[in-house]
């Protein structure tokens, strides 16, 4: 192997494992003593924690999980000596975070580590995507939806800001490697919901309501 070859991948191995830290779960276990992929969504990320430990906490690890992908960038983009490992790098931060070695490669679906990402590869279109996301979460009063505009506009912004189609090729197939991540996780995330959802509100990928037990009345004269 090359020194040229192995700089690159230190680079990109550099960025999954930042990628790679679980704030989600160590902040989970801090304030909570609980293991977050057991709880709600069964999912690693910044609005399990909102629900299930509490919306200061999901706060801070959606910052958190949007600080390490941009933190991917910032220094794949210094270090890196081929701008296609900067690229690469783009996929491997959302991928640590998914496949955590710290979670026995477990973990989220990556949204605010790609996000994070993308904030330093083209931030006038990421945060023109992140403002569609809350007009559309103000009008509609409705997460999923909201953050499904807010995508879109990542993905496709970039052709007003000027840059070239391939750059929207890039993004799209940086969502869809975590759409793949969420098909990948599926199971597990229904089998949590099914035995401990949130107090309110829903994932948008289980539109069934949890099966509440009908009370049972005592049917005794007198009681």
């Amino acid at each position: 192997m090359s020194d040229l070859i192995r700089h690159e991948f230190i680079v990109i191995l550099l960025s999954y494992f930042l990628g790679a830290i679980p704030f989600s779960h160590l902040i989970a276990r801090w304030r909570a003593g609980i293991n977050i992929r057991e709880h709600g969504e069964g999912n690693a990320g910044a609005r399990n924690v909102y629900h299930v430990v509490g919306p200061l906490w999901g706060t801070l690890v959606a910052v958190l999980d949007v600080g390490k992908g941009l933190a991917a960038y910032l220094i794949a983009s210094r270090m890196a000596l081929d701008p296609t490992t900067v690229l690469v790098a783009g996929f491997a931060a959302p991928l640590g975070h998914g496949f955590s070695p710290f979670l026995r490669f477990r973990g989220g679906k990556g949204v605010a580590t790609t996000v994070g990402f993308l904030l330093g590869l083209q931030p006038w279109p990421t945060l023109a995507g992140a403002l569609l996301y809350g007009l559309a979460y103000f009008l509609l009063h409705d997460f999923n939806r909201a953050i499904v505009v807010g995508v879109v506009g990542v993905i496709f912004l970039p052709l007003l800001f000027g840059d070239s189609p391939r750059q929207v090729a890039y993004t799209l197939f940086l969502f869809l490697m975590l759409a793949v991540i969420k098909i990948i996780d599926h199971a597990h995330e229904r089998a949590v919901w099914a035995r401990d959802p949130w107090r309110s509100g829903s994932p948008g990928f289980h539109p069934e309501e949890p099966e509440v037990q009908p009370e049972t009345r005592d049917m005794r004269p007198g009681v």
